[in-house]
């Protein structure tokens, strides 16, 4: 019978460890593609930004090519 125990505890004592390798690799890709999310979220947001910016040259420049009155003295 003791014999058997031992038996089981080193078995489960194996699929907990293969448990917490598991978790770990879990554990890292997730962090990984976090990481990633951000860069991307990031690059985006600054894109976004610069179009912004672009429409608000252009507008501007059209702005000042727009034909004003002449005032009258």
């Amino acid at each position: 019978i003791l014999e058997v125990n031992f038996t089981e505890a080193k078995h489960y004592h194996a699929k907990l460890v293969n448990i917490r390798k598991e978790m770990l690799m879990l554990h890292e890709k997730t962090s990984k593609l976090k990481k990633r999310a951000l860069k991307l979220q990031q690059k985006r947001q600054k894109e976004e930004l610069e179009r912004e910016q672009q429409r608000e040259k252009e507008f501007e420049r059209e702005k000042q090519l727009t034909a004003k009155p002449a005032k009258r003295a």
